[in-house]
């Protein structure tokens, strides 16, 4: 019998501890990889966490629960998430969706005042593209803030860092330096302004004071409750190194992971070698290690997604590689040797382009191992065809393409827009497309992707109509994209992603029917309890 954590004991508010209850008087909703399901009721054995078939033996002893009506969903995946950054993101600096330089000065401000005991003053968020203007800020901006204490922000993607003048002396960047690394933003005189892409980055990560498993264990605690909150049940984590792999192993293996992790071994990651050798891993299908992350190139939004024909509105800049395509054929032959399933980042046309190529050579066994390119953002069309001929699944994110919208076609232009975000084009190929959020860039609520999806709108329902809304999904293919393409982009249908006799009770009540609400309210579906394995991992205070 599942043992039940501590803390989920506390919710779990069942009057008898039954091990058979019967949901009845429900509105759910289950796409089995094929067609939409509707039915009124769910049986689980909350002993074994499995969904039972509903039939007057298995009735006889239930302890049935009368759902009021109420709109049920299979528990949400998210395709693509960083748990441990979502984490740490709360505890540390957070300046995510400010909307001006000024503001984003006084909040890490503020909390350089709160904190006068740490060394460095790190965070998370900023994104210039919000802000009037729309240029890079510098390191005399956070010199208004210390001079004397380091300062290191991270963009919202994570592929650009913007530092103070101390930060850079810490890190040994002058004009000298500089010189011949254009991954180092100068100013007309040629002084280092403060802003690092991609992998110049760690030329001051690789000086920051390493955050205490402490912190890290309380930052992945406060990730793990917020997940749940939301209705994701199951995460795949792309990208994880030593600490996170120990923590996640830690809790499974107490039985205190309440969602389910399929989580990435960061190929970049100073143990990755140890961590690959060790195998295939698979704790109770709640912690579950068979991929790779590896990434070819960096974010549209800081110029450094690979592009084949320089960016339309700056012609000096074409991308540039995080890890070459001779690095990550060198890494997929190990990969491959190790039965793992290769998940690569791939954001502009040219990154995507040899990506895929690279994972369609023989014998890279793509259909068997179910091989992934994360992001897929900006593709040519005749690569789109390469995914479905393939076996390839594009692992995408719905908010990307709403976050992204006001700046997406100035960087590529209006023909390579035709391929951008293109989640019709790529349904009606026939490929698996599994969705995500890649929190911390966005927001952690799925009911955010799913809303996205089907709108092609933010939620100020602009731009009116839908930005090139050719592109969106229906209702029914966001959630299939939400739910089962994720399970099967993860090698986990036979037990999650639908709600099927056979597979684990995860499900999701909600205060609205997302089939029958204005797609332009979907975003505000609030979760009112969430149900991992037949337990009850979350529920929402009604006087919320």
């Amino acid at each position: 019998m599942h043992k039940i954590p501590t803390l989920l004991a506390l919710i779990f508010c069942l009057s008898t501890q039954a091990e058979v209850i019967h949901l009845k008087n429900i509105k759910a909703y289950s796409h089995n990889g094929q067609q939409l399901e509707e039915f009124n009721a769910l049986l689980f054995d909350t002993d074994t966490g499995q969904l039972l078939e509903i039939n007057p033996d298995n009735l006889k002893d239930a302890v049935t629960i009368n759902g009021q009506g109420k709109a049920v969903l299979p528990g949400l995946h998210d395709a693509h998430g960083h748990i441990l950054e979502y984490g740490l993101s709360q505890l540390l600096v957070n300046v995510q969706g400010i909307k001006s330089l000024s503001g984003t000065i006084k909040t890490t401000g503020d909390y350089a005042n709160k904190n006068p005991e740490y060394p460095w003053i790190l965070g998370r968020g900023w994104n210039q593209v919000l802000w009037a203007g729309k240029a890079f800020p510098s390191r005399y901006d956070l010199d208004e803030i210390s001079k004397d204490k380091p300062i290191w922000l991270e963009r919202v993607d994570g592929h650009a860092g913007w530092a103070n003048s101390k930060a850079l002396e810490i890190a040994g960047i002058t004009r000298e330096s500089a010189k011949g690394d254009d991954l180092i933003l100068k100013d007309s005189e040629g002084l280092p302004t403060g802003i690092l892409i991609d992998n110049a980055m760690y030329k001051v990560k690789k000086h920051i004071p390493n955050v205490s498993t402490e912190m890290k264990r309380k930052a992945m605690d406060l990730a793990l409750k917020d997940l749940a909150s939301v209705g994701l049940t199951f995460v795949h984590d792309a990208g994880i190194g030593q600490d996170s792999y120990e923590i996640f192993t830690d809790l499974a293996t107490d039985n205190n992971l309440p969602i389910r992790v399929y989580a990435m071994l960061a190929s970049g990651a100073e143990t990755y070698e140890k961590l690959l050798a060790k195998g295939q891993l698979n704790i109770e299908n709640h912690f579950i290690i068979r991929s790779v992350k590896l990434m070819i190139d960096g974010a549209l939004g800081s110029y450094g997604a690979m592009m084949h024909e320089p960016y339309s509105d700056k012609p000096e800049m074409q991308g540039a590689y995080v890890q070459t395509p001779e690095q990550i054929q060198n890494k997929l032959d190990a990969v491959i040797k190790a039965d793992f399933q290769a998940n690569v980042h791939a954001i502009g046309d040219r990154g995507n382009t040899e990506v895929i190529d690279l994972l369609i050579r023989n014998g890279m066994q793509t259909s068997q191992l179910r091989h992934r390119v994360e992001h897929a953002q900006i593709l040519r069309l005749d690569d789109i065809i390469k995914f479905k001929q393939h076996g390839l699944i594009a692992s995408m994110q719905p908010t990307h393409a709403t976050s992204d919208m006001n700046m997406a076609e100035d960087r590529v232009g209006s023909e390579r827009i035709k391929g951008a975000y293109a989640w019709q084009k790529l349904f009606d190929a026939g490929v698996v497309v599994a969705s995500g959020s890649d929190f911390p860039v966005e927001l952690i609520n799925p009911f955010h992707g799913l809303h996205a999806a089907v709108t092609r709108q933010n939620h100020q329902n602009q731009p009116p109509g839908g930005w090139y809304k050719d592109q969106a999904m229906s209702v029914e293919q966001a959630l299939q994209s939400f739910t089962i393409n994720a399970a099967f982009a993860a090698h986990a249908e036979d037990f999650s992603g639908s709600l099927e006799v056979g597979k684990q009770a995860d499900f999701i009540v909600v205060n609205q029917d997302i089939f029958v609400v204005d797609p332009a309210e979907i975003w505000k579906t609030e979760v009112l309890e969430t149900w991992v394995g037949g337990v009850k991992i979350f529920k929402r205070d009604v006087t919320e």
